[in-house]
């Protein structure tokens, strides 16, 4: 059913005669209406199974997934696909995570795609880094499942809420 079935539904029933029997109107979850769904996360790390360990634990929670295994992939694959968010780790050849967020977050085409940054170790200067250069979130290696999912989601959820004016 769509959103607008759902709300024309729910409108139709509340404008009931007072003598008729109460209708219950449909229940519409919060996180239904605000939250992107099947939203595409774009993993990039120069590490394999870090990304198969990311892409494992994202798409068992329902989301689509790309990956690029240095920055410069991650760049030119978040120009392309225009992921909903992107998961950079720091230390990568090439182009590093500091430099590809720092670039994304100058373009206009890209600079609203909200970025995680994961580093390996857990310095408050990597997290000030981060959050100069326009990171939504920090986290450190090795991952938890329930914590990447946690923040993934609050992250989205807040972009979400962002572009559709609720707070």
């Amino acid at each position: 059913m769509g959103l607008l079935s759902v709300f024309s539904k729910f409108f139709s029933s509340s404008k009931q005669p007072e003598s008729a029997p109460e209708e219950s109107a449909p229940e519409v979850d919060d996180e239904e209406l605000f939250l992107p769904k099947n939203a595409t996360i774009l993993i990039v790390d120069d590490s394999k199974t870090h990304v198969a360990a990311c892409k494992k634990w994202l798409t068992e929670d329902g989301y689509d997934t790309l990956a690029a295994f240095d920055g410069r992939e991650g760049i030119n694959s978040a120009r392309k696909e225009q992921p909903d968010l992107i998961l950079m780790d720091i230390v990568m050849p090439n182009v590093n995570g500091f430099q590809a967020t720092r670039y994304l977050k100058r373009q206009a085409d890209t600079r609203h795609i909200p970025i995680i940054l994961i580093s390996g170790e857990e310095q408050s200067s990597g997290k000030i880094w981060a959050k100069k250069l326009g990171a939504s979130s920090f986290l450190v290696k090795p991952l938890k499942k329930q914590t990447l999912l946690r923040v993934t989601a609050k992250v989205l959820e807040h972009y979400a809420n962002l572009s559709t004016g609720h707070s």
